[in-house]
């Protein structure tokens, strides 16, 4: 029976084949199974990033790619066009997503590619919720919250707030602006560096805390999302780093 959901047609670099189905609004590729819900195996190069190298995410513009960070660009094939993705990029029928898997011995560089089908999509109608994002003032330590051209400063963040925050709006900003997946290690060690004894826990806590004063819908996050089992992500759009901006 034939799929009424998108899915991914995944051609490997050994020529192994198989189809993934986009049965979610956001979907991890990554080299490890463990930490993703499309594992690209084997790559005995470690190439590809072990947990989310790229995602695929749907909103009500439709289906997008969004590059994770990882040391190895992500490229989508566009027809006769191949361009690097930088921050996230649009996905139409028949787009073909590119990871490298393999350096050849011959020098040949070999790709994973992940052909975009979605054969029942439905075309967008402009009818979506206005712009929102988070914006953080590096000069003067201060949160907003913008929404509709609405400016809303988030107030009494304590310390630990404002280093999750500030790390995870760098990351952004490093990644064209784009929300990256930030895995529980690398807050921990952006919050507390090398103290020992630090767990997800406190850090599942910390996003809690967040949320009450951020989001409008705690239990429906728009700014501060979970990607379950890894981490979390926060959206974002520009830093003001200068007084003059």
């Amino acid at each position: 029976m034939e799929t009424l959901f998108p899915f991914l047609e995944i051609t490997g670099p050994e020529k192994q084949q198989f189809r993934v189905e986009l049965n979610k609004d956001r979907i991890t590729i990554g080299r490890f199974d463990l930490f993703n819900d499309v594992a690209l195996e084997p790559d005995p190069q470690q190439l590809i990033s072990r947990k989310a190298h790229c995602l695929l995410e749907r909103d009500m513009e439709g289906w997008w790619v969004v590059h994770n960070g990882g040391v190895n660009p992500t490229f989508v094939r566009k027809g006769t066009d191949v361009m690097m993705v930088e921050g996230r990029t649009s996905l139409k029928e028949g787009d073909c997503i590119l990871l490298l898997g393999k350096f050849a011995e011959e020098g040949e560089l070999c790709y994973w590619e992940l052909t975009f089908r979605d054969p029942f999509g439905t075309r967008p109608a402009g009818l979506g919720r206005g712009v929102a994002y988070l914006e953080y003032d590096w000069i003067e330590g201060r949160l907003f919250r913008i929404e509709d051209e609405k400016r809303l400063e988030i107030r009494d963040l304590r310390p630990q707030e404002h280093k999750l925050v500030r790390y995870m709006e760098q990351r952004n900003r490093t990644n064209q602006h784009a929300a990256v997946l930030c895995t529980f290690e690398e807050l921990i060690a952006a919050i507390w560096g090398d103290e020992p004894g630090h767990t997800e826990a406190e850090i599942t806590h910390l996003i809690w805390e967040l949320r009450q004063k951020l989001e409008t819908n705690p239990r429906e996050p728009r700014f501060l999302e979970t990607v379950r089992g890894l981490g979390y992500r926060l959206v974002t759009k520009r830093l003001r780093m200068t007084a003059e901006e």
